[in-house]
């Protein structure tokens, strides 16, 4: 029972960092202050958070990454990113203790020597800017072709392995989190957590029952799949998305919202882009660890590869929400700089009838009105589209209130 409740501690410390969601991103935005300039020392705060949650996020992080380096080896660049961490915390920190997480946490490897040599598929990810080397990293992550045993394939027996349990939990649960995880690459780094809990459940309960050791581990370990194939169904979220926005622009209107000045065709290309990852996502063969990620993060990041100006590329270095409150107050500014439009009755049926106009819609309106949330946005959009149907196909739009189209859209 003493084993049991030391791991629930544990674990408990890691799910305080994963604890918040994206709700951010369902909030209207009523900024009191500049963001954009606004500075998190993320890397200070690191330092001051709880070390044993900070080194399980590394050896999740580094083992997903990093195909060949040892447990040695991700020790090492957890000691590296704790002396880095803690230089934020200096008088004249260094720029980058104000990325966000993931980049400092990456950051560690692409000044390790050893692990570029044993890792030389990381060499061009690291050559590249701190947005391209995220996304290089996570396509590497998802892609590495190395064959490695199941885990256990090497079978010590359970009573060494309840000896080694028992003799040093940390280092037990250390070493089994670095196998379990290089095994589970193409799951979100909370995922893995989520998961690699039960799993040491198993001997949390079974080693306390050493007159059962065999049937123990065999009856929970046959149950352990069942437990993971539950977890990624839940957390499959972009999935879930091919279902929500089969019939909505979900996607476009997040892309006008964030980036105003675009064209709508960059918005239409995002969506059909954003939809195939998601019908992706659906196909076993075919998950990434992206399938696993808030949708909100995972949009939020494929329109941070997509941005031009200093000031975005700068927003898209933090960490969220603080991104994307920062993204959105840019895209308040530019949507004052779009320009009226004029659109007669009779376009606005001939866009119907053609079904582009929910489009059209999901494209003006989220442009214009930035600081509305995606829910008001997704809503307004949906009932404007089919009031405007149903006006345009009764072919009496002066008494339906088609000519109050314009005051809806303030243009």
């Amino acid at each position: 029972m003493k084993s049991s409740l030391f791991v629930l501690v544990v674990f408990c410390c890691y799910f305080t960092l994963f604890g918040w969601t994206s709700n951010v991103f369902f909030q209207d935005h009523r900024l009191q202050r500049s963001t954009v300039e606004e500075t998190k020392n993320t890397g200070c705060d690191l330092f001051h958070s709880s070390y044993v949650t900070l080194k399980y996020t590394a050896i999740v992080f580094y083992s997903q990454r990093l195909a060949f380096s040892s447990l040695d080896d991700i020790e090492r660049l957890f000691n590296e990113l704790r002396s880095f961490i803690a230089s934020c915390c200096a008088e004249q920190p260094h720029l980058e203790c104000f990325f966000s997480k993931d980049i400092i946490i990456q950051g560690r490897i692409c000044e390790d020597r050893i692990s570029k040599s044993k890792n030389k598929q990381a060499l061009p990810c690291c050559d590249q800017d701190h947005l391209q080397r995220e996304r290089c990293f996570l396509n590497l992550q998802n892609n590495y072709t190395v064959p490695l045993p199941s885990l256990g394939e090497d079978h010590v027996s359970y009573g060494e392995e309840c000896l080694s349990w028992t003799v040093d939990k940390l280092g037990f649960i250390e070493s089994y989190l670095h196998e379990f995880t290089k095994r589970l690459r193409k799951f979100s780094l909370p995922l893995t957590i989520n998961m690699f809990y039960p799993f040491l459940l198993i001997y949390v309960k079974c080693c306390e029952r050493s007159e059962k050791l065999e049937s123990c581990f065999s009856a929970e370990k046959k149950f352990f799949p069942l437990i993971m194939g539950n977890k990624i169904k839940v957390e499959n979220q972009m999935c879930d998305v091919t279902r929500q926005w089969e019939q909505e622009p979900g996607a476009l209107i997040f892309y006008a919202k964030m980036k105003p000045g675009d064209s709508l065709e960059k918005a239409l290309q995002f969506q059909e882009n954003i939809m195939a990852l998601a019908f992706q996502c659906c196909e076993p063969e075919t998950l990434t660890s992206e399938c696993f990620e808030p949708w909100s993060d995972v949009l939020l990041a494929h329109v941070c590869l997509r941005m031009d100006d200093t000031l975005q590329k700068t927003c898209c270095l933090k960490s969220n929400p603080e991104k994307q409150t920062c993204l959105t107050e840019l895209a308040i500014q530019e949507s004052k700089t779009i320009s009226n439009i004029t659109i007669e009755k009779d376009q606005i049926c001939k866009l119907s009838n053609d079904s582009q106009l929910l489009n059209w819609i999901a494209y003006e309106y989220p442009r214009r009105n930035p600081s509305k949330s995606f829910i008001t946005i997704l809503k307004f959009v949906t009932i404007l589209n089919t009031e405007t149907a149903r006006c345009c196909f009764s072919n009496d739009t002066d008494s339906c209130g088609l000519t109050n189209f314009h005051t809806y859209f303030d243009l």
